[in-house]
C-alpha cells in the first residue's frame, strides 16, 4: 500500500468537494438544509436508526449532486457550443438529482411526523 498516494487521493476529493461548494449554489443550499435536518433530529434527541436514515440520504442526494456537476462541467468542456441533445442529458442529470432530493423529502416527512405530531398534539 502507498500511503502517499493515498494521502493525494484523498487530499484530491476533499479538493473536489471545496470546488463544489464554492461554485455550486444548489450543493450549497442541500448541505445547508441537510445540516439542519441533522441538528433538528440531535436536538429531537431521535434514535440512532433514524439519524442514519437521515445521514444515508443527506448523504446520497449531496453525492448524486456533485456526481451531476461533474458530469455537466465534462459535457461543457467536450461540447462548448448549445446542442439540443446534450441539453436533454443535462436535463436528465438535473432530474436525477430533482429525484432524489423529492424522495429525501419524502423520507424526511416520514421519519419526522410522528416525533412533530408528539410535540404539538401531546
Amino acid at each position: 500500500m502507498n500511503l502517499k498516494r493515498l494521502k493525494n487521493s484523498f487530499k484530491y476529493a476533499w479538493v473536489g468537494l471545496m470546488e463544489n461548494h464554492r461554485r455550486e449554489q444548489n450543493f450549497r443550499i442541500q448541505l445547508t438544509i441537510g445540516v439542519f435536518v441533522i441538528t433538528l433530529a440531535l436536538v429531537l434527541n431521535f434514535d440512532w436508526l433514524r439519524i442514519s436514515v437521515l445521514l444515508i440520504t443527506c448523504a446520497f442526494v449531496l453525492s448524486l449532486e456533485m456526481v451531476n456537476s461533474g458530469l455537466e462541467r465534462y459535457i461543457d468542456r467536450l461540447t462548448p457550443q448549445k446542442d439540443e441533445r446534450i441539453g436533454k442529458v443535462k436535463d436528465i442529470l438535473a432530474g436525477g438529482v430533482l429525484m432524489a432530493a423529492i424522495f429525501a423529502t419524502l423520507i424526511g416527512l416520514v421519519v419526522f411526523y410522528q416525533p412533530i405530531i408528539n410535540i404539538f398534539f401531546s
